[in-house]
């Protein structure tokens, strides 16, 4: 039959291990864990914000040959054109109310497919609500030598 043998492993202690040594509690790191996580996470945020605002303030720029275009209402993905026989105006396209994008036109009126609002083509004034602010307008230059118009937004 198998007899098992005992081993005894005797371990030196040094004199130094026996001396208080420094840590933290569990605590104390949980705080500190947080509180690096928390810087990591405004650092990032505040470097995608950054960003963001640097695309939102780069004005986009848009040429436009006004001279391919009758009269009539345009809808364009970011701005809405009016042209008559003696006026041009461009306004936004997005709704004041819930900032939906106006992509219909009916009998002179912009339709807002989110609530229904609807305003006058030719001016960009609310006909009906719920918005209750009129379309901004969008400021436009003229190239001469082209025939085109710039809009920047």
């Amino acid at each position: 039959m198998f007899h098992g043998f005992k081993i005894f492993i005797v371990l030196t202690i040094d004199s130094t291990a026996l001396e208080p040594q420094k840590y933290i509690n569990r605590k104390t790191f949980l705080r500190l864990s947080a509180t690096a996580l928390a810087v990591a996470f405004l650092a990032l945020w505040d470097r995608l914000t950054n960003r963001q605002k640097v695309l939102l303030e780069s004005p986009v720029i848009t040429r436009l040959n006004t001279a391919t275009l009758g009269t009539g209402t345009y809808l364009f993905e970011r701005f809405i054109v009016y042209k008559s026989a003696d006026s041009l105006k461009i306004f936004s396209n997005k709704c004041t109310h819930a900032g939906c994008r106006i992509n219909q036109e009916l009998e002179g009126q912009l339709i807002c497919p989110c609530h229904g609002s609807r305003y006058e083509a030719a001016t960009g004034k609310v006909v009906q609500g719920p918005a209750g602010l009129d379309l901004p307008s969008i400021l436009f230059t003229s190239d001469t030598k082209t025939g085109e118009i710039i809009i920047r937004f």
